[in-house]
C-alpha cells in the first residue's frame, strides 16, 4: 500500500485518493455550483421556449 502525499495516510492504489483527503472535498461548494448550473439551464430553456412561442404566434 502507498501513502498519501497530502496527509500521509495509507491508501489503496496510486490513482485513487485516500479516504481522509477524499472526505475533505467541500461538498457544499460542489452542490452550490451544481445548483447554479441547473438554474442557468432553466433560464436558457425558458428563453428558448419564449422564442418558440413567438415564432408560433407569427405563423398563426
Amino acid at each position: 500500500m502507498a501513502k498519501c502525499k497530502k496527509c500521509g495516510e495509507q491508501k489503496p492504489r496510486w490513482p485513487r485518493s485516500c479516504s481522509r483527503c477524499r472526505s475533505e472535498v467541500d461538498r457544499v461548494d460542489v452542490a452550490a455550483s451544481a445548483a447554479d448550473m441547473a438554474g442557468g439551464l432553466g433560464l436558457i430553456r425558458r428563453a428558448f421556449m419564449g422564442v418558440v412561442r413567438l415564432i408560433q404566434r407569427a405563423f398563426d
